[in-house]
């Protein structure tokens, strides 16, 4: 499997809507997530594996972390993967249970 986009909006500190063209990293496939304590990189791991598998990772995780606190009540959370195995390109989207 090879992650193209992720896609996500109202999760963890990430109020907006943002994406991350995973294929404008390169052709290797690799990539690093770095930054200082408390910028949101959890969060981006969070997206992706609540989008490929529906839930969080870690055995005392809890789904409603992923909702954001300083989103508008009137905004969708969501989180939206794309991916390439070799049978085919697939997209993903799950949204968060939320009020």
């Amino acid at each position: 499997m090879r992650l193209e986009r992720l896609r996500f909006a109202a999760l963890g500190p990430y109020a907006g809507e943002h994406l991350i063209d995973f294929e404008l990293l390169g052709g290797s496939g690799l990539f690093i997530i770095e930054g200082p304590t408390g910028g949101g990189k959890s969060t981006i791991l969070d997206a992706m594996v609540f989008a490929l598998y529906g839930d969080v990772a870690g055995a005392d995780a809890d789904k409603q972390r992923l909702r954001s606190g300083f989103a508008d009540a009137s905004v969708e959370s969501f989180a939206e993967v794309e991916f390439s195995t070799a049978s085919g390109r697939y997209r993903v989207r799950r949204t968060p249970d939320f009020m």
